[in-house]
């Protein structure tokens, strides 16, 4: 976090810092637990509160956007993750993730709760970031003009500095991936991309790397705070213009579901 100086000039910045405060929990309610927490999304301030020796002090801190504990999913995505998708399929490569502690809300933020369909087009009030965005994605290629389309994803989990592919067969869960560098830049060999044709076979596709986190969870617990993982979904589209012209973009966007940050130093 950046305590506020002022505005700052915004031509260039590549990276959105967006902060959205959850509600009280059932237990902070019971317990009756100060509000240590005070949103502004207007002015897109967040204000700390701590008692130090009988003394209030706060903090004010300031971010690309604000989203208080009263806001909704489908705002959230409207607002703040619409545009980054929009970019992915004008062919630019993208990273989303949630970053904060355990109990924070990253989860319900990444993924929400039921999608209310297999196919993914009727999408619940609380579906997250990952079905919003795929609904977009494969709406965009349905209604755009586009001759020829791929979209492929790839699962992964870093944990203790190793990766591991979630989509590998189940007699490869225990291989360990390897990042190289190439002209193209950071690269991991041996990770398996999945060609999906449409939103139920992404899920089907995440379902399944997810299942194997959960797995994971029971028997190594590879699921504590010190795991991440990463879904990405590689667009490649083929378009013709109105000189016929024809137009190759590639885009990437990857969807990362960080640790909890309590733990990073550990």
């Amino acid at each position: 976090m950046a305590e506020v100086k002022g505005p700052a000039p915004e031509e260039g910045v590549n990276v959105n810092v967006i902060l959205r405060c959850r509600p009280a929990n059932t237990q902070e309610l019971a317990e009756r637990a100060p509000q240590v927490i005070q949103c502004n999304e207007a002015l897109r301030e967040v204000t700390l509160y701590q008692s130090v020796g009988g003394k209030q002090m706060s903090r004010t801190f300031r971010y690309d956007k604000v989203f208080g504990p009263d806001s909704k999913q489908e705002r959230v995505y409207k607002q703040a993750i619409v545009p980054i998708v929009q970019e992915v399929l004008d062919g630019f490569n993208c990273t989303i993730f949630a970053y904060g502690q355990t109990g924070t809300g990253k989860t319900f933020t990444m993924e929400g709760g039921p999608r209310n369909s297999v196919d993914g087009q009727n999408l619940s009030a609380e579906a997250g970031v990952i079905p919003r965005a795929i609904k977009q994605i494969f709406d965009a290629i349905e209604c755009n003009q586009v001759t020829d389309s791929s979209v492929k994803v790839s699962f992964m989990e870093l944990y203790n500095e190793e990766l591991t592919d979630l989509l590998s067969p189940g007699d490869d869960k225990d291989k360990r991936l390897r990042l190289l560098e190439d002209r193209s830049g950071v690269v991991v060999q041996g990770l398996e991309e999945m060609v999906v044709k449409n939103a139920a076979e992404i899920y089907q596709v995440l379902d399944r790397g997810t299942s194997k986190r959960r797995t994971a969870e029971t028997l190594l617990n590879k699921r504590s705070s010190r795991s991440h993982s990463v879904f990405t979904i590689t667009i490649h589209m083929k378009e013709t213009t109105a000189e016929g012209e024809d137009v190759i973009k590639i885009g990437k966007l990857n969807l990362v579901d960080l640790a909890g940050s309590e733990n990073i130093s550990r």
